[in-house]
């Protein structure tokens, strides 16, 4: 797993909650007409409401930290230059480790953009696509990988989660523990990610310690 680190050492444990995700589908629907013939007041632009709502989006989470919220996706229709957007479709993903904070956010990201559309006499509508809550570490196996880490470089930082990874689904069957490898500037999801080969290595041996440590665990 790759997170920014906040500190000289390469390897740090998380025993943290990974943040819950909450994602949605969120479309604008206004009327697509005629740029150059239709006066400013009569229009109803979906784009425009979706830009306002993505800036409110953005001051949300901005005050509310750790709070994150992202759109990461937008396409209005019709398309054309010359044409009013008639449509604006979204993506919406909030996280924070808090459960009832996040979604606290999330419903008053609904009420802000409902009333964005009642403003601009817009229809507006909200699909729920994915909703995963936090989930925390095992410390027993954290314990465990810390102990290796600690041993390979002195200390082990813990930091949270922002993404949820696989260990949110696999969390359904098993306990969960992670491991944090230091990427080059921070870049995650970016084709600059880059993880330098002694830090790779480094990580590998912590892993192997890892499940030795717990073989000899789990045989006593």
């Amino acid at each position: 797993m790759k997170e920014q680190m906040l500190d000289a050492s390469s390897i740090s444990t998380n025993w943290l909650d990974s943040a819950g995700q909450t994602r949605a589908r969120i479309v604008f629907e206004g009327l697509a007409a005629h740029a150059g013939t239709t006066p400013m007041a009569l229009r109803r632009d979906a784009l425009a409401a979706a830009a306002e709502f993505i800036v409110a989006v953005e001051g949300h989470a901005r005050a509310r930290p750790p709070l994150v919220a992202t759109v990461g996706c937008i396409s209005a229709r019709p398309g054309a230059a010359n044409v009013i957007p008639g449509s604006a479709e979204l993506t919406l993903d909030v996280r924070h480790p808090s459960d009832a904070r996040r979604l606290a956010a999330y419903s008053a990201l609904h009420s802000v953009g409902r009333k964005i559309a009642q403003r601009r006499r817009l229809r507006f509508s909200v699909e729920l696509t994915q909703d995963n809550g936090s989930v925390a570490c095992s410390p027993r196996l954290t314990e465990l990988l810390a102990r290796g880490v600690r041993a390979r470089q002195g200390k082990c930082p813990v930091i949270p989660s922002g993404a949820g990874h696989d260990a949110v689904i696999l969390s359904a069957l098993t306990p969960v523990t992670m491991l944090f490898v230091r990427c080059r500037g921070g870049f995650s999801h970016h084709p600059d990610e880059y993880v330098a080969p002694r830090d790779l290595a480094v990580a590998l041996e912590i892993t192997v310690d890892f499940l030795l440590r717990l073989a000899t665990l789990s045989a006593t």
